[in-house]
């Protein structure tokens, strides 16, 4: 993860997914009011560099991908049809 995400990309993630604050916080081991400060946090304080990491680790786990160039921004991936390679089994094979 890069430390350039921002706070404002995290919170259009979580918009994306349409969680709450509460929903990223449960999910992440964080309180909501801990989202809140990252996500207000335009400086990209140093001090909460391994919480937005968390955050972000979560969101990624949720096919976000958070974009640095040529703008900032984030997007959902969609989810890929089909099975994956470890879904393959004997009772799937037609």
């Amino acid at each position: 993860m890069d430390n350039t995400v921002s706070g404002r990309q995290i919170k259009a993630a979580r918009a994306i997914l349409g969680w709450t604050r509460e929903v990223l916080a449960t999910r992440a081991g964080v309180t909501a009011a801990t989202v809140k400060i990252v996500e207000t946090d335009d400086t990209g304080l140093s001090a909460l560099a391994p919480t937005r990491n968390q955050l972000v680790d979560v969101l990624e786990g949720e096919r976000i991908v958070f974009l640095a160039s040529p703008a900032p921004g984030v997007q959902l991936v969609p989810a890929e049809d089909g099975l994956r390679a470890d879904e393959l089994n004997a009772s799937n094979d037609d």
